[in-house]
Protein backbone atom coordinates (compact mmCIF):
# COMPACT_ATOMS: atom_id res chain seq x y z
CA UNK A 1 0.00 0.00 0.00
CA UNK A 2 1.45 3.24 -1.02
CA UNK A 3 1.20 6.57 1.16
CA UNK A 4 -1.15 8.96 -0.65
CA UNK A 5 0.73 11.84 -2.30
CA UNK A 6 -1.13 14.45 -0.91
CA UNK A 7 -0.02 12.69 2.97
CA UNK A 8 3.51 12.64 1.84
CA UNK A 9 3.48 16.53 0.96
CA UNK A 10 1.74 17.56 3.92
CA UNK A 11 4.02 15.67 6.18
CA UNK A 12 7.34 16.74 3.95
CA UNK A 13 6.26 20.53 3.99
CA UNK A 14 6.51 20.23 8.02
CA UNK A 15 10.26 21.22 9.97
CA UNK A 16 12.80 19.24 10.52
CA UNK A 17 11.81 18.66 14.28
CA UNK A 18 8.00 17.85 13.25
CA UNK A 19 9.35 15.37 11.11
CA UNK A 20 11.98 14.00 13.04
CA UNK A 21 9.44 13.73 16.23
CA UNK A 22 7.08 11.75 13.84
CA UNK A 23 9.41 9.61 12.30
CA UNK A 24 10.81 8.37 15.74
CA UNK A 25 6.99 7.56 16.33
CA UNK A 26 6.60 5.76 13.56
CA UNK A 27 9.51 3.58 14.08
CA UNK A 28 8.65 2.96 17.55
CA UNK A 29 5.55 1.71 16.43
CA UNK A 30 7.05 -0.74 14.58
CA UNK A 31 9.55 -1.90 16.70
CA UNK A 32 6.95 -2.34 19.49
CA UNK A 33 5.11 -4.14 17.28
CA UNK A 34 8.01 -6.92 16.07
CA UNK A 35 8.39 -9.76 17.51
CA UNK A 36 11.37 -10.11 18.76
CA UNK A 37 13.98 -12.56 20.91
CA UNK A 38 15.11 -9.86 22.96
CA UNK A 39 14.26 -10.15 27.00
CA UNK A 40 13.22 -6.57 28.72
CA UNK A 41 16.41 -7.47 30.55
CA UNK A 42 18.58 -7.59 27.45
CA UNK A 43 16.50 -4.41 25.97
CA UNK A 44 17.27 -2.77 29.37
CA UNK A 45 20.88 -2.67 29.16
CA UNK A 46 20.89 -2.08 25.89
CA UNK A 47 18.72 0.77 26.46
CA UNK A 48 21.46 2.14 29.22
CA UNK A 49 24.62 1.22 27.13
CA UNK A 50 23.28 3.46 24.21
CA UNK A 51 22.07 5.99 26.70
CA UNK A 52 25.76 6.05 28.53
CA UNK A 53 26.94 6.46 24.84
CA UNK A 54 24.94 9.47 23.69
CA UNK A 55 26.13 10.86 27.36
CA UNK A 56 29.45 10.74 26.66
CA UNK A 57 29.34 11.79 22.98
CA UNK A 58 27.73 14.84 24.62
CA UNK A 59 30.21 15.54 26.74
CA UNK A 60 32.97 15.50 23.92
CA UNK A 61 33.89 12.20 25.13
CA UNK A 62 34.20 10.31 21.60
CA UNK A 63 37.31 9.21 19.71
CA UNK A 64 38.68 10.46 16.26
CA UNK A 65 37.09 8.49 13.53
CA UNK A 66 40.90 8.15 12.14
CA UNK A 67 41.59 6.59 15.03
CA UNK A 68 38.81 4.53 15.10
CA UNK A 69 39.40 3.69 11.32
CA UNK A 70 42.96 2.76 12.01
CA UNK A 71 42.24 0.06 15.02
CA UNK A 72 39.60 -1.78 12.50
CA UNK A 73 42.35 -1.76 9.57
CA UNK A 74 44.40 -3.45 12.06
CA UNK A 75 42.00 -5.59 13.40
CA UNK A 76 41.40 -6.70 9.44
CA UNK A 77 44.87 -7.35 8.94
CA UNK A 78 45.57 -9.61 11.38
CA UNK A 79 42.92 -11.71 10.90
CA UNK A 80 43.72 -12.10 7.30
CA UNK A 81 47.39 -12.86 8.39
CA UNK A 82 45.76 -15.75 10.26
Amino acid sequence: MAVPQHLLQQLLALDEAMRLEIAHALLKSVDEAANDDMSDEVRARLEAALERSLAQADAGQTVPAEEVFRALRAKRAARVAR
